[in-house]
């Protein structure tokens, strides 16, 4: 099974970049590898990866030069950064590391703990884009003043993330759904008619009724919620999502975006 996410090795040494791409392969996730700062960084702009994984010593430019490179492309600034090092930063070095890398990690670093730290930063790269689309769509309702409260903030999500991605499910307070654009019915294997007729939790699985209902009152009162989402699909299939969602977009309309997770990403999250 591919998880259908790629990652981005860079060390010099090639039992160091087979040992981890050995282990990436195994759980579905597509690899790519380099021995310099300057081949990753090629490699990073022909095949943006979901994670980039680099040593610190490197032949000519170092770890953190490479780093450097990454934050500063418009493609690739939000790329998760992971740095493997058999050296601990301290002082000036120590600070450039921690403002350019998510993950520093020290030698030796086991495959699946590294797989560990890799799934988290993916999810919550997905769900970080998701809640600028909610702001910038909240943003955007104000701008359109006529109309019914859904329809407003169903074509604030048009023009904000268009048509077709992410999908888009919006739910009064007492959970039933009154909006969904055509990549949520695509999401769920239903048409809009049907969404519209069901409630938040009729499209979670392992949720009971007053489970849903005590989780939905909760999401209400707090505002928001973002992660990982597993979608009752049709014909009793599950559907792996990412999603973020705002409360109170305007009143008693309250907004999720999701988008599809690779397959098998949130398993490899739990093992």
């Amino acid at each position: 099974m591919t998880t259908g996410s790629r990652v981005l090795i860079v060390d010099d040494d090639r039992d160091t970049r087979d040992m981890y791409a050995w282990s990436l392969e195994a759980r579905g996730f597509d690899v790519v590898c380099a021995g310099s700062a300057g081949e990753g960084f090629a490699l990073a702009q022909d095949h943006v990866p979901d994670a980039l994984v680099t040593d610190f010593t490197l032949p000519g430019e170092d770890g953190l030069a490479l780093a450097s490179r990454v934050r500063a492309s418009a493609a690739l600034g939000e790329v998760p950064l992971l740095l493997v090092s058999g050296r601990a930063f301290i002082g000036e070095t120590g600070d450039r590391a921690m403002r350019l890398f998510d993950r520093i990690l020290l030698k030796p670093v086991l495959p699946d703990d590294l797989i560990g730290e890799i799934v988290p930063l993916m999810l919550e790269r997905r769900t970080s884009m998701l809640r600028r689309q909610l702001r910038d769509v909240r943003a955007r309702v104000d701008g359109i003043p006529t109309g019914s409260a859904a329809g407003r903030v169903m074509s604030a999500v048009v023009d904000v993330v268009g048509v077709s991605a992410p999908a888009a499910l919006l739910a009064d307070s007492a959970a039933h759904y009154i909006g969904a654009n055509d990549a949520a019915c695509v999401l769920t294997g239903r048409s809009r008619e049907e969404l519209l007729s069901l409630r938040v939790w009729d499209l979670t699985p392992e949720i009971s009724v007053p489970q849903g209902k005590a989780q939905w009152a909760q999401f209400v009162s707090a505002g928001s919620l973002s992660g990982a989402y597993r979608l009752n699909g049709p014909s009793g299939t599950a559907v792996d999502t990412c999603f973020a969602a705002f409360a109170h977009v305007l009143p008693d309309c309250h907004l999720s975006l999701l988008t599809r997770l690779p397959a098998g990403l949130i398993e490899t999250a739990i093992r």
